[in-house]
């Protein structure tokens, strides 16, 4: 195995966590704390949703939970004081998975084509 084909796939397996990770926490947060959230943005419970509306909207909350200029952004800024920093801190972790996830699959196909050229 070369050092290019062992650069790609380790950045795969970073990839694959991140994504593990940030699926399990929106099924944890949406069973559990989503439901709060719901009652205060939308006036009641949303009590049948997908895990594709959750991955949608969960990690919303968390950016509108970790910068105040995204809370506005999203029209948030009245739930991000409502909640204390530990009810807030499992939503901005998914946030920054989801994140880091998308940004290396991105990276990680600009690296392939210019550098990598494993496919």
């Amino acid at each position: 195995m070369s050092l290019n084909q062992l650069i790609y796939f380790s950045i795969w397996i970073f990839i694959a966590i991140c994504g593990f990770m940030a699926i399990g926490m929106t099924f944890y947060l949406g069973r559990s704390k989503g439901k709060e959230i719901d009652r205060l943005v939308y006036g009641h419970e949303i009590s049948s949703d997908s895990i594709f509306y959750k991955i949608l909207r969960l990690p919303n909350y968390g950016g509108a939970f970790a910068s105040r200029w995204l809370a506005k952004r999203t029209h948030l800024l009245h739930i991000r004081d409502q909640f204390d920093k530990k009810f807030q801190r499992p939503f901005i972790i998914t946030h920054y998975l989801f994140m880091v996830g998308g940004i290396s699959m991105v990276l990680l196909f600009i690296l392939d084509k210019l550098f990598l050229n494993i496919t």
